[in-house]
């Protein structure tokens, strides 16, 4: 297919994976990046065979279809706005937009202008919580009834070099790493109908813990732990999501069934070992190889080695674009997701039970045959020698 035509707006932490990851992609051609200040970013964009440019002069090009936004959290949702007013595409990092309404209105925008609108995490997609996913559809253990799901870090400051916006209304747990696991439990159960949270803070400042501003304290205005139910059609979420755990607890996810147990692997990746818990039968891990998008590429920050696709959603809705297929992270999941992300908050504030009001399709499995083109033109944007930590 004619690959879609990209702009880029952000140049980031997270900028160098996707622009691998379009770089690679011969679904994707890379014409622009933007920042506010484009002369400092004039050597990267033009290494990856694009230009440097204002968001301005990104958005009056006619020849970009489609824009993928990686600037901040806090404003996603007036660049999104500002894409779809010039006619493009969108597709952003998470989250999308800071509240419903937003979403809501960003959603009815790129309908009215014809237009399509994707969002990170796609790490649903991976081959991990699809094998979990097509387990759980075929009854491995039978009617599910609760889950958890626990994420515990001492806190973003000790490997991210500008931390700070984690730490500021927007920036919240629910709005940063909680949407992975937001999504991996509505790809499992569905949409989410009601949500009830509490949430505190262990501290009132930190300090940055690497890269140049190490040493630097900076004030913590928002709460930091969350402790959350989210109540499917058919079964309960206990989640739980803090920054204030001294030492890493990570347990991605369990889904507790009438027959059987379904643990998940970490949804901040698309690989990892999925198992089912039926007895008499002993653990039994499930076949993810034959999924997509499940061979290791890179190394974590921790040293283990993962598999990570991250613009496999982006390559879906370039297709889309094309082709006029579905993609999975369509306006409806999108204004949904983002509905939860700030339930979570709000019910957390209010101590009061928030009912959602918008609701989704769970998304499409991956399926390798008739999403062969998709698997195809999403490339690594990691290499995995490359990415060994220095010892």
């Amino acid at each position: 297919m004619e690959p879609v035509r990209i702009g880029v707006v952000g140049a980031g932490d997270i900028s160098a994976v996707y622009l691998n990851a379009i770089a690679r992609s011969p679904a994707l051609d890379l014409r622009a990046v933007a920042t506010r200040s484009p002369l400092g970013i004039a050597g990267m964009a033009t290494r990856f065979g694009a230009r440097a440019a204002t968001v301005a002069e990104l958005l009056a090009d006619d020849a970009i279809e489609l824009v993928l936004n990686l600037t901040p959290g806090v404003a996603h949702e007036e660049i999104n706005a500002a894409a779809l007013e010039a006619g493009k595409h969108v597709y952003s990092e998470k989250p999308f937009a800071l509240s419903h309404t937003g979403a809501r209105r960003l959603a009815d925008l790129a309908e009215r202008r014809g237009l399509l609108i994707g969002s990170a995490p796609d790490t649903f997609y991976g081959s991990a919580h699809q094998a979990a996913r097509k387990a759980l559809d075929a009854g491995a253990i039978g009617r599910p009834v609760f889950g958890t799901s626990f994420l515990g870090l001492p806190g973003l400051e000790h490997f991210h070099p500008n931390p700070e916006a984690f730490y500021r209304a927007g920036g919240e747990p629910p709005f940063d790493a909680g949407p992975y696991y937001t999504t991996m439990w509505i790809n499992l159960l569905g949409p989410v109908k009601r949500v009830f949270s509490m949430s505190g803070a262990g501290r009132t400042e930190r300090t940055i813990r690497r890269g140049p501003r190490q040493g630097e304290a900076f004030p913590v205005t928002v709460d930091t732990s969350f402790n959350t139910v989210l109540e499917f059609e058919e079964a309960s979420v206990s989640f739980i999501i803090s920054l204030d755990v001294v030492v890493p607890t990570l347990r991605p996810g369990e889904l507790y069934g009438s027959d059987g147990i379904l643990a998940m692997a970490d949804p901040m990746f698309f690989g990892g070992e999925p198992t089912v818990i039926a007895p008499p039968t002993p653990r039994a891990a499930l076949t993810t190889i034959d999924q997509g998008f499940a061979t290791p590429n890179r190394h974590d920050h921790t040293g283990r080695i993962v598999a990570d696709y991250r613009g496999a959603g982006l390559v879906d809705l370039a297709l889309a674009i094309r082709t006029g297929s579905k993609h999975r992270t369509g306006a409806e999941f999108i204004v949904h997701s983002v509905e939860v992300m700030e339930a979570i908050v709000k019910s957390a504030a209010s101590r009061t039970v928030v009912d959602l009001v918008s609701t989704c399709e769970r998304p499409a499995t991956i399926d390798s045959e008739a999403d062969a083109a998709l698997i195809a033109l999403t490339a690594s944007p990691f290499d995995l020698a490359e990415s060994a930590p220095a010892h």
